[in-house]
C-alpha cells in the first residue's frame, strides 16, 4: 500500500477497533454524542457507569475525561496496595476518580481552590462513594497565605496577577509543610501557573516523592520559567519526558495560544 493512502487506510481502521476494544474510548463518544450540544459554562448532573456526576462545563468535562481515562496520562505503577497520592488542582474529581479505579484502596490528599468547582469534587469524589479522600478547598502554594483567585467557571481558575480584576480570595497552604516527611508515591500538579513557585517551595521534599506529573503554563508576556522548573526536577533526581499540548507548525510566523497560554507541557517525571 503506498505512503500517501495508508492514512487514510489505517486511522479509520484504528479507530473502529478501539471501539470495539477500549470501553474507556467507547465511553468518550459516547459522553460526546451527549454533551458536545450543551452550550459552555452550564451546569449538568448526570448518571454515568456507577458514578453520578455533576459538572460546571461539559467542553471541559470530555477534554479532561479522554486525558485522564482514554489516554490515561496519570496512569502508574506501584507495589503498594495503598499508595499516597497528592493531587494539586483536582478540579472537579475526575483525577480522584481514576486513582480510585486502578487502586481502590489508595490514600488521596486532593486540593481545589475556587469554591464553586470544589462543590463539584465534594459530590462527585465523596457523593460516589469515596469518602475516605480527604478534600481541601485550598489553593496549593509555597506558604500560608490568602492569594487573589480569578475563576473561570470550568477547569481554568487560577492564581491572580495583582492586576486581574474580578477576583476572590482563597485560603492557600504551604504544600512543604502540608507533605512535611511523608512519602508520596504519586505527585499530580495541574495548577494553571502557579507550578513554578509550588514545586520551587517544595525542592526539599521531592526526594520523597516517587513519580509526578506537572502541567507547565508559559504565559503570554510574561517570563518563561520553564528552565526553573526542569532544573528542580533534576537536582531532585528525576528523569522527565514532556508532552507539548500546544503547538504550532511554523511559530516564528503564528503563535499558537489557548487563553493567554502561548505554551503548555505535560511534565511526567520519575526516580530510576
Amino acid at each position: 500500500m503506498s505512503g500517501i493512502l495508508k492514512p487514510f487506510y489505517m486511522e479509520p481502521a484504528r479507530h473502529l477497533y478501539r471501539l470495539m476494544t477500549d470501553r474507556w474510548y467507547r465511553d468518550y463518544f459516547f459522553l460526546a454524542s451527549r454533551l458536545s450540544p450543551v452550550p459552555r459554562y452550564q451546569e449538568r448532573t448526570f448518571g454515568f457507569r456507577e458514578w453520578v456526576l455533576s459538572v460546571p462545563d461539559c467542553a471541559s468535562l470530555l477534554s479532561a475525561f479522554r486525558e485522564i481515562f482514554v489516554e490515561r496520562i496519570y496512569e502508574f505503577k506501584t507495589d503498594k496496595r495503598e499508595p499516597y497520592i497528592v493531587d494539586l488542582g483536582a478540579n472537579i474529581g475526575l483525577s480522584v476518580l481514576f486513582f480510585k479505579s486502578i487502586y481502590p484502596d489508595a490514600e488521596i490528599d486532593a486540593f481545589e481552590a475556587d469554591p464553586q468547582i470544589y462543590r463539584h469534587l465534594v459530590k462527585n469524589v465523596h457523593g460516589n462513594g469515596h469518602g475516605d479522600v480527604r478534600l481541601f478547598n485550598k489553593a496549593a502554594w509555597h506558604i500560608n497565605t490568602v492569594l487573589k483567585f480569578q475563576t473561570e467557571g470550568a477547569d481554568g481558575g487560577r492564581v491572580a496577577d495583582i492586576r486581574d480584576g474580578g477576583c476572590i480570595e482563597v485560603e492557600a497552604i504551604d504544600i512543604h509543610e502540608f507533605i512535611g516527611e511523608r512519602h508520596v508515591d504519586f505527585l499530580k500538579v495541574d495548577i494553571e501557573g502557579a507550578e513554578v513557585d509550588v514545586i520551587s517551595g517544595c525542592s526539599g521534599i521531592l526526594n520523597h516523592v516517587d513519580c509526578l506529573f506537572v502541567e507547565y503554563h508559559s504565559v503570554s508576556q510574561k517570563e518563561q520559567r520553564l528552565d526553573e522548573l526542569l532544573a528542580v526536577l533534576r537536582s531532585s533526581g528525576f528523569r522527565y519526558h514532556i508532552h507539548s499540548m500546544l503547538e504550532s507548525k511554523k511559530p516564528f510566523l503564528q503563535k499558537a495560544r489557548i487563553l493567554d497560554y502561548d505554551m503548555l507541557l505535560n511534565i511526567f517525571a520519575w526516580k530510576e
